[in-house]
């Protein structure tokens, strides 16, 4: 029988495995359970880290590994199913759950193991997420179609909810015959409008991957196209030749279809003529996941472009009821019970009949009848009765639009605002500075009160849909059928906007027009027309040159009548000199030959220089003979000198902006801080940084500022890049100080606190609540401040008193970081008020505050009506977010005490806290991140 054993041995064991894990399962479940709490926990730390890398990587635009999101959704899966596992004691003839929650246990267990080893395959890199890529953390939304100011969109919503539906159907199908569709109707009638609310709905539902969007324009250029896409991929070309760049394009749309980044969007804006496909990288038919969307007036465009005529969506005017609604309620005009407003009524149904139901033209004509007496109703039909609304009728539309403007520098900006490149974003600033050049603003003495001016100009022409918000802070759009109107009337001003895609600009310009304002983008041009004679100039502005472009040495020689004078993102600009009466010169983002600007010193009559990002590294003393300069702009002229007497001749100069934001700062000698000081008395405006170099804010007088960017200790941060068009140019009031509350108080910085839009204190170790840092503690000290940070005050105790806390009705952000003793962000001791409201805070960040207590001390209410968002990461001493009534507070510490009330709270992160709920009324689970959702209405009525 020997040789039966070793035949037998080897099956009885295979069989005895099983038999003893099951029975493991039953004997050492508790065991089992300890070990995957433990393993859980491991795997949610890991998992804390990952999130917030993630959160880091969306915040900066940085490609995010492309498994870690289901990663992500694995652990929380994995985490669910452990809520399900008893982890109390079991009794021992409690067979079938001893047995299930080891078993459990073990998967759990294996699971776990398996997702910390493929945490260890993440790799994070700093490669930029390409423009565009759909961000990974994009909220959906159930609202597709939002409410304008004027309730436009409102009215249109009900006509046009066909056409948006069906063709977000076709969006969103699997269809093979339906990848390219289009949008068609006339100008004005909101084809580029509905396309914007179809890319957010797909957006916000993430039905492509990837959504590359791109405005064609009447005069477009294959090669600009392919750029523009390229960088929205994160592909730069780096070939010149046309047909080379669109095989290189092909060559990585045909990747990302065969890597299966399917569902890719190709969206072209305003197409005036045949686009081949071929030359921006696409075939017909289109790949694998990829679909085309394009809007255009013409019909006959998309047809040759073969899109079938049931995927071409034709939006059409309102209908007359809609029509009807919309001039009623942008005049806001009664009802027609008397004589006069019957007679205005009658008035307008005739205006309709000539607008045509053109919601653009509606809106244009009716903003400027608002509050008109009924002979201005009468004169504006008896203009709009000569032409009906083809392309000449809406001009004429215009041209009505146009006349009821009033003021003088009301149309002088309106007409200026045309002359930009089509579709950008026209900078309040820049429009500030030319008409400054341009003698514009005669009712106003200084450079504040016109800026002051334009921003008034500006807001009109925007109600009177004549300019367009945009969604650059600082910036403006006109739509293109305005500026096509504007650039029509010659017999206002004569000018023109070229874009050259050639290397000659003799075929655009008229030579017998006597042109007063020019935009030349010079493109690929390498040599500027010799014959540029226009004598009539008043206005040039040059962009957008190639590094090889040259200009002839007698090239301002017949300009002897210009004002103003702009190069941006120019190579080696030609300098003008003894031109008497340039008043306005900007060279921004040039690189000058020798960075030498000693010329622009014969400029006597210049009250306007910018020289923001020339790279420029000597202010020479000639330049102290621009006795009429007002404004100097030297932003991000990184290690600069500045010769001795520049700023003592200076004594008309009114702004002065010197903030580098990265690099070396403006180095500043002795008698250079002397001569700032004198000159600082007078200034209105001022951006620098008092930081590696001898100005010292001591010696600088604050007391007439108005607009102001200062940093003490520090670098300032750079918010908008130069020569961006598609950057904000958005300028706060800001205050960047890392120094001691004593210094401040020295200094009489806090002067400016008042005016101050964000401020930002760093390792004001002496302060011990906010009102330290002043020097008689006024009312409302904070009252126009929307951003506030505090960092690294090891001495706060608490931040705002109640009286300080309420007064501050204009602040959106609140960041608290590293105060090693601050107990409370309000502290109500001593005071009679029991509620604190802070009215208009959106966000509220409190980060590793190891002492804080809680949100507010001595209060028996906090008012949060606008916060979205809140974030609390190291706040050791909570375990609740929410107590209930009548609580002990000492016993479960809470964040908030007592009643709190936050309605709109969409995103709440907590993370290392000892916070396991939100409330007393939620169950123990792990809360590291907690973006809010159906909780919302729950916190918005729960009384603590």
């Amino acid at each position: 029988m020997d040789f039966v054993t070793p035949i037998i041995t080897p099956i009885v064991e295979s069989l005895l495995g099983p038999v003893k894990r099951h029975l493991g399962f039953l004997v050492s479940s508790s065991n089992k359970v300890k070990y995957m709490s433990a393993r859980l926990a491991e795997l949610n730390n890991i998992a804390r880290d990952v999130e917030e890398q993630k959160e880091r990587h969306d915040a900066n635009n940085l490609v995010v590994p492309r498994h870690v999101p289901d990663w992500l959704k694995e652990v929380n899966a994995i985490s669910v199913k452990a809520e399900n596992i008893p982890t109390g004691r079991l009794g021992c003839f409690n067979i079938k759950m001893r047995y299930t929650s080891g078993k459990r246990s073990s998967c759990i267990v294996n699971d776990t193991d398996r997702l910390m080893t493929e945490k260890s395959n993440i790799k994070w890199t700093v490669e930029k997420r390409p423009l565009a890529k759909v961000s990974s953390n994009k909220a959906s939304t159930s609202t597709l179609i939002h409410e304008d100011d004027d309730g436009t969109q409102s009215i249109l919503k009900s006509s046009r909810d066909l056409i948006f539906n069906n063709a977000l159907i076709s969006l969103e199908s699997n269809d093979n015959k339906a990848r390219m569709m289009a949008l068609s109707g006339m100008g004005g009638v909101g084809k580029t409008t509905m396309m914007e609310q179809l890319e957010k709905a797909v957006e916000d539902k993430k039905t492509f991957e990837w959504i590359v969007k791109v405005t064609i324009g009447k005069n477009h250029n294959p090669v600009d196209i392919q750029t523009t896409i390229a960088e929205r991929i994160g592909e730069p070309l780096s070939e010149k030749d046309k047909d080379t760049r669109a095989d290189r394009l092909k060559e990585r749309f045909q990747r990302m279809s065969e890597e299966g980044k399917k569902n890719i969007l190709i969206i072209l804006d305003d197409v005036w003529e045949k686009i081949n496909l071929k030359d921006i990288g696409l075939s017909s038919p289109l790949l694998n996941g990829f679909k085309l969307l394009l809007t255009s007036r013409e019909e006959d465009i998309c047809t040759q472009m073969d899109i079938k005529s049931n995927l071409i969506f034709k939006i059409g005017v309102l209908k007359d009821e809609e029509a009807k609604k919309l001039i009623w309620e942008t005049v806001r005009l009664g009802s027609s019970s008397d004589i006069e407003q019957l007679d205005m009524h009658q008035i307008g149904e005739e205006i309709l009949k000539i607008c045509g139901g053109l919601p653009l033209a509606i809106t244009s004509i009716a903003s400027t009848l608002r509050d008109k007496e009924k002979f201005e109703w009468e004169d504006a039909l008896s203009r709009l009765q000569n032409k009906k609304v083809d392309d000449y009728g809406i001009k004429e539309i215009f041209k009505i639009s146009f006349k009821n403007l009033k003021e003088d520098d009301l149309k002088a900006i309106f007409l200026l605002s045309g002359l930009f490149p089509e579709d950008s974003n026209i900078q309040k600033e820049d429009l500030l500075r030319y008409g400054w050049g341009l003698n514009f603003y005669q009712s106003v003495r200084t450079i504040a009160g016109a800026r002051r001016r334009v921003n008034t100009c500006v807001n009109k022409l925007i109600r009177s849909n004549l300019l367009i918000k945009s969604d650059c802070e600082g910036s403006v759009k006109m739509h293109d059928l305005v500026r096509d109107f504007v650039l029509s009337k010659f017999s206002v001003v004569k000018q023109a906007s070229i874009v050259s895609n050639d290397n000659n600009f003799s075929d655009l310009l008229e030579e017998d027009e006597p042109y007063e304002r020019l935009l030349l983008k010079c493109g690929s041009m390498l040599q500027f027309p010799i014959h540029f004679n226009h004598k009539n100039l008043k206005l040039l502005k040059l962009m957008d040159g190639d590094k090889l472009l040259r200009f002839p040495e007698d090239f301002y020689t017949s300009m002897k009548k210009l004002e103003v004078l702009s190069y941006m993102n120019m190579h080696q600009p030609l300098l003008p000199q003894c031109m008497t009466n340039l008043r306005a010169l900007c060279l921004r983002s040039c690189l000058l030959v020798d960075n030498d600007v000693s010329i622009l010193g014969d400029l006597i009559s210049l009250e306007v220089l910018n020289l923001a990002g020339c790279g420029i590294h000597k202010l020479p003393s000639k330049l102290g003979n621009l006795k009429r300069l007002k404004l100097l702009d030297l932003t991000g002229c990184v290690d600069l000198y500045i010769d001795n007497g520049v700023f003592e001749n200076l004594n008309q100069l009114e702004e002065l902006y010197m903030g580098v934001c990265q690099g070396s700062c403006i180095r500043f000698s002795d008698t250079n801080c002397d001569e700032l000081k004198i000159v600082s008395r007078k200034l209105f405006a001022l951006e620098l940084e008092f930081f590696n170099n001898k100005a010292q804010p001591v010696n600088v007088s604050f007391e007439n500022l108005e607009r102001f960017k200062i940093s003490m200790g520090c670098l300032l941060e750079k918010r908008w890049r130069w020569g961006d068009n598609k950057g904000n140019d958005s300028f706060k009031n800001t205050l960047m100080l890392e120094t001691s509350s004593s210094e401040l108080r020295e200094c009489k910085i806090n002067q400016l606190f008042r005016k101050t839009e964000i401020l930002k204190l760093i390792k004001a170790n002496d302060m011990s609540y906010l009102e330290d840092i002043l020097i008689h503690p006024p009312q409302n000290a904070f009252c126009d401040l929307k951003e506030l940070s505090i960092i690294n005050s090891e001495g706060l105790a608490y931040l705002f008193t109640i009286s300080m806390a309420n007064g501050l009705r204009k602040l959106e952000k609140l960041l608290i970081s590293a105060c090693s003793v601050l107990q409370y962000v309000v502290n109500g001791e001593n005071s009679e008020a029991g509620v604190v409201t802070f009215h208009k805070l959106k966000f509220l960040s409190l980060y590793n505050l190891p002492n804080l207590v809680s949100l507010c001390a001595h209060v028996n209410v906090t008012e949060l009506p606008q916060l979205m968002e809140l974030y609390l990461d190291g706040l050791p001493n909570h375990t609740i977010i929410f107590p209930k009534n009548n609580t002990d507070i000492s016993a479960v510490k809470p964040f908030f005490n007592k009643e709190v009330m936050i309605p709109k709270l969409e995103k709440l992160k907590i993370a290392r806290m000892k916070c396991r709920s939100l409330s007393e009324d939620d169950e123990p689970k792990p809360c590291y991140t907690n973006p809010l959702a159906s909780a919302e209405s729950r916190l918005a009525s729960k009384p603590g």
